[in-house]
């Protein structure tokens, strides 16, 4: 039989009005006068409580002003209890403290929190780092923190903007106005244009490990000088890029991602 005792360092000798009406209990016929916790009436809890866990919670609620924090596993402790016991300080507490830059989360474990604990504000951020990391080097310590379907998604929208840069880039746009100043405009300016589209920005596009946005993409059309091509011509070229929404696919594919992602808001992902 286990014995309950007080706790060897967060114990209050005068009592906690906040604790005290935390785990307040109804009076019974049996027990009329024990109505709350006290040490002749101790409070047994049940899941998610457990004692290291407890303990964490125990340490914000008397030393959060310390410079010295608890580590992950606290302050994943406190998130979790502070959630579950409406505790909204420690909650925001726990949030801040796993934000710091000396943690390091990688985006896969700030995702997995960011669904479990409802952290809006993560989730989108993490799942935009995940989908622009490499598939390859997305190992097997991402998949236990997120699980087969988190991962799922993940590869799939990918996969889809992998595609749509592909087709992209292996379709230079066809510049249908040109500058009354193009000489040229059939054979000359557009096999320029056609030129820089492939030696340029599929190039970066398409880079393995550090592709450009889209928005990247279209600052470099609109400040480089491409050899046989006005500046006016390749300005009107920009324009229709955005005006047409020639990349507004890529960024269609990821809502629809996050989208999925986030109807797992709420739950335990991964292992």
């Amino acid at each position: 039989m286990t014995v309950i005792t007080r706790h060897s360092e967060f114990y209050l000798e005068d009592g906690s009005i906040t604790l005290q009406d935390m785990f307040s209990m109804p009076s019974s016929s049996s027990q009329p006068n024990h109505h709350e916790a006290c040490d002749e009436s101790p409070v047994k809890l049940g899941l998610p409580f457990m004692v290291k866990k407890m303990d964490y919670l125990l340490w914000w609620f008397m030393c959060r002003y310390s410079s010295n924090l608890p580590p992950l596993e606290g302050l994943v402790s406190i998130l979790e209890l502070g959630m579950f016991l409406q505790i909204d300080v420690a909650r925001s507490f726990a949030i801040q403290a796993l934000s710091t830059d000396s943690l390091n989360l990688s985006p896969a474990r700030q995702l997995s929190l960011a669904l479990r604990f409802r952290i809006s504000d993560w989730i989108e951020l993490a799942f935009k780092a995940l989908v622009a990391t490499p598939a390859h080097r997305l190992g097997l310590e991402d998949a236990s923190f997120l699980g087969l379907t988190i991962m799922h998604i993940i590869h799939s929208t990918q996969s889809e903007n992998r595609h749509i840069r592909l087709v992209l880039a292996y379709n230079p746009l066809k510049m249908d106005k040109h500058d009354v100043l193009c000489k040229r405009p059939a054979l000359g300016c557009q096999a320029s244009w056609e030129a820089a589209w492939w030696d340029g920005f599929a190039r970066h596009y398409l880079h393995p490990d550090h592709p450009c946005t889209p928005l990247e993409a279209l600052a470099k059309f609109e400040s480089a000088n491409i050899a046989g091509v006005t500046t006016a011509c390749r300005l009107q070229a920009v324009e229709f890029i955005r005006d047409h929404g020639v990349f507004d696919r890529e960024y269609g594919i990821l809502e629809e991602g996050l989208k999925l992602l986030k109807k797992f808001e709420g739950t335990v992902v991964g292992v």
